[in-house]
């Protein structure tokens, strides 16, 4: 649970500090046929470079914990992101939850789901 915590410290400092909680091979994936999705993320680089768009398209950016559940070496987290669209100055907020998996105290696997109950049902925690 805390390399999940620190992991929204980091996202929030920007893409440059994801290496103090992302495993060098990470293995991500966002929201699938959502409008960020690029398809399976695989490496350090790759998360950085994801991260950034996102930095450099919104401004007071933010990706803050509604709610942490400990499933053993996964956390499902339902999470909240925010910030101002730049061109256009629109606030933005999405909420979607990810199934986060932790080894060795870094984040070695991301998977996004649109609601919590598709993350608890792919995180073994459906009801």
């Amino acid at each position: 649970m805390e390399v999940v915590r620190a992991a929204f410290e980091a996202w929030n400092r920007g893409p440059e500090a994801l290496g103090d909680i992302l495993a060098s091979d990470v293995d991500w994936r966002a929201i699938e046929g959502a409008p960020d999705d690029v398809g399976p993320m695989r490496g350090l680089d790759a998360m950085r470079a994801y991260t950034r768009d996102w930095f450099d398209h919104f401004d007071d950016l933010r990706l803050e914990p509604e709610e942490l559940i400990d499933a053993g070496d996964r956390v499902v987290a339902v999470q909240r992101l925010s910030g101002r669209a730049k061109r256009s100055g629109i606030e933005t907020e999405l909420r979607f939850a990810v199934v986060y998996t932790v080894s060795g105290g870094k984040i070695v696997r991301g998977r996004e789901y649109t609601t919590r109950e598709q993350a608890l049902e792919a995180g073994g925690l459906g009801e």
